[in-house]
């Protein structure tokens, strides 16, 4: 009775997850914000950030050009 149960099941999961990609997509820069607009999600950002050495060396030769 339900033989394609298994492929509607598999559109369905298609559809969401491109309907999402749309979505976060569309909406990515007030996602951003909102994330980083959390003071310890922004400190921890930017702490895991200075820890990659190529970040870190930019950062500090702009600030520090000696």
């Amino acid at each position: 009775m339900f033989k394609n149960n298994n492929n509607n099941n598999f559109f369905m999961t298609m559809l969401i997850s491109f309907l999402s990609a749309f979505f976060i997509y569309q909406y990515r820069y007030r996602i951003i914000n909102t994330i980083i607009g959390t003071s310890w999600i922004r400190r921890l950002a930017v702490s895991g950030a200075l820890q990659i050495p190529f970040i870190r060396d930019r950062f500090l030769s702009r600030f520090m050009p000696f």
